[in-house]
């Protein structure tokens, strides 16, 4: 079950006992572990000996503005034809993802990954804030540039809540492309669509203002670089009507929607579609 479900059965206990109000903050709604666990790639390894594919991986620790260690891993694909930086969902650390991070490198691709702040192997503050993850994107981002191959064009791709961290970096630094995978249109729209429709009528949501004002829609209009939108069939948590309005929004001349056929939140990438759906769009550049 993922951070997002949990936080969202938890609302729903939250409709069924108290009724009326609910306080959402970014310390409930962005997930934070009670401790930092041992990066382990070990996954990682074994999938790409069962396909007899020789990869590098590279851990990489970096100091944030405040201070602390953020951990995650650069990884080598043979022949690649892009660097990826990548922005995982909320509550999704590299240790228990190595096999989505397996099939994102098949694209071919050198992929850097950074457990977010409280996060998997990352440090974590002693109060969560959105800017700070902003910030944090930011870094990762500008190492990537330095450590990467620059004759590869360097990919921002963002699974669910990092959707909106990869659309913020892409209107701050000049990106080859942008890939938005499961993606939230806003923190109000995604909260609105898992509330029931029976407890709407007497339920009332307060949004921490920095929550409130995300909208991935706002920033994908100042971005007119290539775009690939990612979504499965059968997404309930960030369903198809999310993307197709950031596709609608977005001022790109080149732009894909790709509905991944029976997928749904954060499975479109093992299906064989997706994959190829993504080279297509590193083509296209």
């Amino acid at each position: 079950m993922s951070h997002l479900t949990k936080f969202f059965f938890a609302l729903f206990l939250s409709l069924i006992i108290t009724g009326c109000a609910i306080d959402v903050s970014p310390r409930s709604f962005v997930y934070q572990a009670k401790a930092k666990a041992p990066l382990d790639t070990t996954g990682l390894h074994a999938a790409a000996n069962k396909d007899e594919i020789s990869i590098g991986i590279t851990t990489v620790e970096m100091t944030n503005a405040q201070g602390l260690t953020l951990t995650g891993v650069a990884v080598n694909y043979p022949e690649p034809v892009a660097n990826i930086v990548f922005f995982g969902g909320n509550g999704m650390s590299i240790s228990q993802a190595n096999g989505y991070l397996h099939r994102l490198g098949q694209l071919p691709a050198n992929i850097l990954w950074i457990d977010y702040q409280g996060m998997g192997a990352s440090d974590k503050a002693a109060q969560i804030e959105i800017d700070n993850l902003k910030q944090d994107a930011l870094q990762v981002f500008d190492y990537a540039k330095e450590v990467f191959p620059q004759d590869l064009p360097t990919i921002v791709h963002g699974l669910s809540m990092g959707s909106l961290i990869a659309t913020f970096v892409a209107t701050e630094r000049e990106v080859s492309g942008l890939v938005l995978e499961g993606a939230i249109n806003g923190v109000p729209d995604l909260v609105d669509n898992m509330i029931p429709i029976w407890s709407k009528l007497f339920t009332n949501v307060n949004l921490h203002p920095k929550l409130a004002e995300i909208d991935n829609g706002v920033l994908l209009e100042q971005y007119k670089g290539p775009l690939l939108l990612i979504v499965g069939e059968k997404d309930r948590t960030t369903p198809v009507k999310f993307t197709e309005q950031l596709y609608r929004l977005s001022p790109s001349d080149n732009k894909s929607m790709y509905i991944a056929p029976d997928a749904d939140h954060g499975t479109t990438m093992k299906k064989p579609g997706t994959i190829k759906k993504y080279r297509d769009f590193v083509a296209s550049f």
